[in-house]
């Protein structure tokens, strides 16, 4: 069984779910690629984007939970939940300024000019690692004398530092590669995993 955290977790994706789809009246499909965005936010460890709490198999689980219960009565929720809309219009005409010209200057931007949201992300996260990899991992003599080593031992302490610390930047290049590969394999097992059961969710109807 679920743990009570996996448990308060689901029901927050489940229920964020349909009141999203309900209020913006998103077809089947659309309601599941908001679900299994949601799943997977939780389902690989890479903190702030996304935590790992639930494991592999609990993606399965979930992913067969939702295809055949709450996707496979989609339409009678949306027609429930649905509510009766009436729409009434009127003009009035006080001024014959456009509501561009009403903005201060630069408020309207093209909308070429925006940026996807996982692209800012992507771009925010290689620049964060640009600037870790291009950090300074070398002691100078002059950090030296102004740390009061003995001038008789700095070229012996110098070169002992620098081994020390490139050995250090090795480990943790080869510890960080290690863990993106471990990473990227977990994405695309999930992916994979959603990709199938995504197939099964048609007009709120599985296959």
């Amino acid at each position: 069984g679920f743990t009570a955290d996996k448990l308060s977790v689901l029901f927050s994706i489940m229920k964020s779910t349909h009141e999203s789809s309900m209020v913006q009246f998103w077809p089947a499909r659309r309601s599941f690629e908001y679900f299994k965005n949601l799943l997977l936010q939780h389902s690989v460890q890479r903190p702030p984007y996304s935590i790992g709490l639930f494991s592999l198999p609990d993606v399965k689980s979930i992913t067969d939970y939702a295809a055949t219960g709450y996707f496979r009565h989609y339409m009678l929720y949306k027609y429930t939940f649905t509510k009766k809309t009436e729409m009434r219009f009127s003009t009035i005409f006080t001024h014959t300024m456009s509501v561009a010209e009403s903005f201060p200057a630069g408020f309207m931007q093209p909308l070429a000019d925006a940026e996807d949201e996982d692209e800012k992300l992507k771009r925010e996260e290689q620049a964060a690692l640009s600037q870790i990899e291009s950090a300074k991992t070398e002691v100078t003599m002059e950090e030296l004398e102004a740390a009061g080593v003995p001038q008789d031992i700095r070229e012996q302490v110098l070169s002992k530092v620098n081994d020390e610390l490139a050995g250090m930047k090795t480990k943790l290049d080869s510890k960080l590669e290690e863990e993106n590969s471990a990473m990227r394999e977990r994405i695309s097992e999930l992916e994979k995993l959603l990709r199938s059961k995504e197939g099964e969710v048609k007009d709120g109807q599985p296959h």
